[in-house]
């Protein structure tokens, strides 16, 4: 594949068209590749799913805040709109957007890059900062509904 787009990049190069291989990446199913290992990215309707659960999760600091509005998707509980963005949780504050501790039965989109398979009475539950998901079968494909924490 490597050599495919690279071949390809070459013949660009000689045509006199500019086109970088990263740009011209793809996975073997269509789905542009993300920069982040093991995400895939299926564009806005299907959102990131990830692959390899293996990376370490990165602490999380409830309370922090950022000026710039995080990369992430939206998402909506109880009439508030949230940001997700792998495993972390931003709301709006004064100035910017504040790391938040997410509230039980947010549904998000997809796991957490470094989750890990938690088992509770009988039941599949997936951890990751502290957090648990439960999967959730929904018209829109799998979903993770925040099932408590550890």
């Amino acid at each position: 594949m490597k050599s495919k787009v690279l071949s390809i990049a070459i013949m660009m190069v000689i045509m006199g068209l500019s086109v970088s291989p990263v740009a011209m990446a793809r996975d073997m199913r269509g789905g542009a590749m993300s920069h982040r290992p093991g995400v895939e990215m299926r564009g806005p309707v299907h959102g990131p799913r990830v692959h390899n659960h293996m990376a370490r999760p990165v602490p999380v600091n409830y309370g922090m805040r950022v000026a710039t509005r995080p990369v992430g998707v939206s998402i909506s509980f109880g009439g508030v709109n949230f940001i997700y963005d792998n495993g972390i949780f931003y709301n709006t504050a004064l100035g910017g957007w504040e790391v938040i501790r997410p509230r039980v039965g947010m549904i998000v989109p997809s796991l957490p890059t470094g989750y890990s398979v938690v088992m509770r009475n009988g039941v599949r539950h997936y951890a990751h900062n502290g957090v648990l998901y439960s999967p959730v079968h929904s018209t829109a494909g799998m979903r993770y509904r925040v099932a408590g924490f550890l």
